[in-house]
């Protein structure tokens, strides 16, 4: 605590967000960077005097290999811009060829990220390789939504579908080539769970649960995504610890990890509360997820009576009486940790600023931040902590 006299809070959150994003960097799913993320949250966590603990849990990863590639072959020739779809299957190491064909939209996100799509097709028609369009512009690395069905698969720009769309249009057919290859592996991850509050309420045990996800997805820093939400977790656990409240429920803190590849780590956690018979003790899931960018807040929260208490704990916060940026509440989708726990009908928030145009990529740095707008994500939290039953 110290530590934390001599330093202001808006300086401790630049160190959270420094430390994940430059000294550990990209946090993949199995990797080396994604165990020191997790162990710097664990020991961040520690020194704020909360107790805390590792989950550690097995899980089905996936290592790529090599670069994905993409080439038209015919009726012009050109290389086209890649990346991954994760968890996408093999094709041969030379790679194959076939007839590129519109097939049409793959919900990545339903509602969010709904992607154009190709199949690659052999001479006897069968699906050899499919290529997703990033809709946002150039390829980042995208989750294939049906990684049961490993079909080798990779992603391209919008710029590039375009052109494709051009030439299908004039009645062209198209040869292609793609390579891609990785492979699944058994991998081992922890959630890094906190108890920085405890209730004074001994009639009825419940627990609303602030959560952010500590993992990157490939070749990104990710201090937007997600470094600024752990740095919002982190000061929230200060303050619960540092500050006299009262609520009616323990607040627990939590950094799942493994969000990027199909919110594995909160996924197991909610699992695991189901097979101990105490997922009923949880009254509320607070998710922060890319809270320091953007033009607008774009709030995922279910059901309609909680909805309510987040606006009215963003207006708290001032965040309608900005001009830099729209306030958006909207209902539950798919894509991220809350969601876990909105299926098993437990009231959930996300509480995300959408969208930094170096989401998903290289240049994810922490000279992007606003930390304003951190801080203000961090204040609507407190905001509803207190309006939470």
């Amino acid at each position: 605590m110290s530590n934390m006299k001599t330093k202001s809070i808006r300086e401790e959150i630049k160190e959270t967000i420094r430390v994940l994003s430059e000294e550990v960097g990209q946090r993949f799913a199995g990797t080396e960077g994604e165990w020191k993320g997790t162990d710097y949250i664990h020991r961040r966590l520690s020194e704020l005097g909360v107790e805390t603990e590792k989950q550690v849990y097995p899980f089905v990863g996936w290592e790529p290999e090599g670069t994905p590639e993409l080439e038209i072959l015919s009726p012009i020739s050109k290389v086209l811009k890649t990346a991954y779809l994760l968890f996408s299957g093999s094709t041969p190491c030379t790679g194959i060829k076939g007839k590129l064909t519109y097939h049409g939209i793959k919900g990545l996100i339903p509602g969010v990220y709904d992607m154009p799509c190709y199949n690659v097709l052999g001479a006897e028609g069968e699906i050899l390789a499919q290529v997703v369009v990033n809709s946002g512009g150039d390829p980042i690395a995208l989750l294939n939504p049906r990684a049961k069905f490993p079909i080798p698969a990779v992603v391209m720009s919008y710029e590039d579908h375009l052109h494709v769309q051009e030439l299908l249009n004039e009645n062209h057919d198209i040869e292609v080539f793609v390579k891609v290859e990785g492979k699944i592996k058994e991998c081992k991850s922890a959630n890094i769970i906190s108890h920085p509050y405890k209730s004074k309420n001994t009639d009825e045990k419940k627990k609303v649960i602030v959560c952010g996800h500590s993992d990157t997805t490939l070749n990104t820093p990710g201090a937007y995504d997600n470094g600024s939400g752990i740095a919002g977790i982190v000061e929230v656990a200060r303050r619960l610890k540092a500050e006299n409240h009262d609520f009616p429920f323990d607040v627990d803190v939590i950094a799942f990890s493994n969000e990027e590849v199909g919110f594995i780590g909160a996924d197991y956690y909610v699992n695991d509360l189901k097979e101990k018979g105490t997922l009923n003790e949880v009254a509320a899931v607070i998710n922060l997820d890319q809270i320091s960018a953007g033009d607008k807040i774009w709030s995922w929260v279910g059901p309609e009576d909680f909805r309510q208490k987040v606006k009215e704990s963003f207006r708290a916060a001032g965040a309608y009486d900005r001009d830099d940026f729209e306030v958006d509440v909207d209902t539950p989708k798919a894509g991220a940790d809350e969601w876990m726990f909105h299926l098993e009908g437990i009231p959930t928030a996300l509480l995300m600023f959408w969208r930094l145009p170096d989401y998903h990529r290289p240049t994810d740095t922490m000279e992007k931040i606003e930390y304003d707008k951190v801080e203000l994500i961090i204040e609507t939290v407190f905001n509803l902590l207190n309006r939470i039953e």
